[in-house]
C-alpha cells in the first residue's frame, strides 16, 4: 500500500471518528438555516461543504453572461441540484445547501444519509425575506416599498418558496398550484427530521439524537426585521396580502407540523 494510500484510509478513520451519520441539511432561506448549517458544519469539521446561493450564481452568471434573468435562475436551480449530487457522491459527511429538494440525491444518499430541514411560518418568512433582500447588493436586491412589492410576481412567487424548495419540479413551475403544492407534501415524507424555528432547542436535540453527536445551535443572521416583530407593524391590508400569497406555503407547513406532531 503507498503512502497516499495510506494516509487517505488513516483520513477517512479520522473523519469516521469525529463525525456523526451523514446528513444533508436541506437550507431554506429565512427560516434559521444560517444558524443551524453553521452549527452543523462545525461539527463536522473535518469533512463537510455547502452549496452558497451567491456562489452558485456567479459561478453561472460568469460562464453564461448573456442568459437572460429567468433563464439564468433556471440554470442556476439545476447547477446547484447537480453541486448536491456531486457532494453526496463525494461522500462528504455533512453538506449545507440552499439547494430545491432533489429525489434523485434522495436516492443516491438513501441508507447512508440523514435528510434534515428547518421551517418557520410562511409570512414571517416572506417578511423577513423581503427585508433582508431590500436594496442588499447582490442579484436578490428588492428596491420597493413592502406595499409596492406584494403586487409583483416576484411576490407571488416569494410567498411559495417551500413549494419550490420540496416539490422537486423544475425552475418555472407554477408553485403555487395544486399539483406542486401535493407534490412538496408528499416529499415531506423523505426527510429523517423537519424542525420549527419556533421549536429550536427540540430540534437540536432531535438531531443529536439523529445524528449521534454533540450540538449547539447558536442564533446567527439575525437582522432587525425578523419577521415576527415587524409583521405586528404591518397594515391590515398587507398583511392580509401577504397571508394570500403565503397561502401555497401556508399548506406546506401546516403539513410539515400535522407530521411532525404525529412522529
Amino acid at each position: 500500500m503507498s503512502l497516499v494510500d495510506r494516509l487517505k484510509r488513516w483520513q477517512a478513520f479520522a473523519v469516521n471518528a469525529a463525525t456523526g451519520k451523514p446528513v444533508v441539511f436541506l437550507h431554506i432561506p429565512k427560516c434559521g438555516g444560517t444558524s443551524v448549517g453553521r452549527a452543523l458544519r462545525l461539527r463536522y469539521l473535518l469533512s463537510q461543504n455547502t452549496v452558497h446561493p451567491i456562489h452558485s450564481y456567479r459561478a453561472i452568471k460568469a460562464n453564461l453572461p448573456d442568459l437572460g434573468d429567468e433563464e439564468l435562475l433556471g440554470v442556476v436551480h439545476e447547477f446547484r441540484q447537480r453541486m448536491l449530487a456531486y457532494l453526496i457522491s463525494d461522500r462528504t459527511r455533512c453538506i449545507s445547501a440552499h439547494v430545491p429538494f432533489s429525489k434523485g440525491a434522495w436516492t443516491m444518499a438513501a441508507g447512508e444519509y440523514k435528510f434534515v430541514t428547518i421551517l418557520r411560518d410562511p409570512v414571517d418568512r416572506f417578511v423577513s425575506h423581503y427585508f433582508h433582500s431590500l436594496n442588499r447588493d447582490d442579484y436578490s436586491r428588492i428596491e420597493l416599498s413592502l406595499d409596492e412589492f406584494v403586487r409583483t410576481d416576484r411576490a407571488r412567487r416569494l410567498g411559495s418558496s417551500y413549494v419550490e424548495y420540496l416539490s422537486g419540479l423544475p425552475y418555472g413551475n407554477d408553485f403555487s398550484g395544486p399539483a406542486a403544492i401535493a407534490a412538496a407534501v408528499a416529499n415531506l415524507e423523505y426527510f429523517d427530521k423537519i424542525g420549527f424555528l419556533d421549536r429550536l432547542p427540540t430540534f437540536e436535540k432531535d438531531l443529536q439524537t439523529l445524528l449521534g453527536i454533540r450540538l449547539r445551535i447558536r442564533h446567527e443572521n439575525v437582522g432587525s426585521h425578523g419577521g415576527v416583530g415587524y409583521r405586528s407593524r404591518l397594515s391590515a391590508e398587507t398583511l392580509r396580502i401577504v397571508t394570500e400569497l403565503c397561502a401555497a406555503d401556508i399548506e406546506v407547513y401546516t403539513a410539515a407540523r400535522e407530521l411532525s406532531n404525529a412522529a
